[in-house]
C-alpha cells in the first residue's frame, strides 16, 4: 500500500506539470484546471493519503511484531510523503 501511495503522489505530479502537452491544459485557465483537479488530481490524492494513514497506523500497531526493522521504515518512508503533502495543504488553508 506505501508503494501505491508513492507511486499516485509520483504520478499526480507528473500529470500536473505535463499537463499542457497531455491534456492541452494552460496554465492560468481556470475551467479546465479545476476540471482536472476535481476528478484526477483530487480524488488522486485521497486515495494517496487514506493508503498512507492505513499503512502508519499498521506500522505502528505491529511496530515489535515485525522482525526487520529495515523495510518498516522503508515503508513508512514511502508512505509520508503523502501525508506531509496533506498537512502543508491545510497549514496553507488555515494560515490565512
Amino acid at each position: 500500500m506505501s508503494i501505491v501511495s508513492f507511486l499516485l503522489i509520483l504520478l499526480i505530479f507528473l500529470i500536473d506539470n505535463i499537463k499542457e502537452p497531455l491534456f492541452g491544459l494552460k496554465d492560468g485557465y481556470a475551467p479546465h484546471n479545476f476540471g482536472l483537479n476535481l476528478f484526477i488530481i483530487g480524488p488522486s490524492m485521497l486515495l494517496s493519503l487514506i493508503l498512507s494513514i492505513i499503512v502508519t497506523v499498521r506500522i505502528i500497531k505491529y511496530w515489535k511484531v515485525w522482525p526487520s526493522s529495515k523495510s518498516k521504515y522503508i515503508f513508512i518512508g514511502l508512505a509520508l510523503p503523502a501525508i506531509i503533502i496533506y498537512v502543508d495543504l491545510l497549514i496553507r488553508i488555515f494560515k490565512y
